[in-house]
């Protein structure tokens, strides 16, 4: 009887290409899409992984990619800064994410997934525009955000002047975030993905 692949290494699998992919979009811009899979590992990893500890592949993979970066500002520029409440905030962001999975997965459907993911990229989309507005607001950077609903909403569709609009990183990072979920279920459940019975590639143990 074919054995089954151990969900820990397939974990551990999925962990480090994602942090590998982050580094190499940090160090080569010109030449990795500005997109990450963090999100889409934190959302579908935790449909595949063992409940128990699945929804925490995406923050695990948040903390270990700043800690690479912190080390690598460490050689080359001295920084080395430490974390930052944005990186606090994320890891609870990628954790709901991953508790989401977890839910989805109960009765998991392609529909129900993708429409998840774009329920993911909107959710990190605002969370991250409003810590961005109320960073801007507390520490008084100008050009900023007014202390005002308007400033917020001004931080969710059209940015800071002679920058992009927000949007367009909303746009861009949902694109993505649908890019890596397909490549995941490519990988993971070819069944779910093509329509077809689904696969027994990552068992999901209580």
């Amino acid at each position: 009887m074919k054995r089954e692949f151990p969900p820990v290494y397939l974990a551990l699998i999925l962990v480090a290409g994602c942090v590998l992919f982050r580094l190499l979009n940090n160090a080569y811009p010109d030449y990795v899409p500005n997109v990450s899979p963090l999100m889409a590992l934190a959302f579908v990893g935790a449909m595949y992984l063992p409940s128990k500890w699945g929804w925490l592949v995406g923050p695990v993979t948040l903390l270990l990619t700043d800690l690479a970066f912190i080390k690598i500002n460490a050689l080359t520029d001295g920084s080395g800064s430490m974390f930052s409440w944005w990186t606090a905030v994320s890891f609870g962001l990628y954790a709901a994410v991953g508790g989401f999975g977890v839910w989805i997965a109960r009765k998991k459907s392609l529909l129900k997934i993708l429409t998840g993911s774009l329920i993911c990229s909107l959710a990190f989309y605002v969370v991250s525009n409003t810590f961005s507005w109320y960073h801007d607001v507390v520490i008084g950077m100008t050009p900023g955000y007014p202390a005002t609903w308007a400033g917020w909403w001004q931080a969710m569709t059209i940015g800071l002047p002679d920058l992009p609009p927000t949007w367009v990183f909303l746009r861009n990072g949902a694109l993505g975030d649908l890019f890596f979920v397909i490549v995941l279920l490519f990988a993971l459940d070819r069944g779910l993905l093509f329509g077809h019975e689904p696969s027994r590639t990552a068992p999901r143990p209580a």
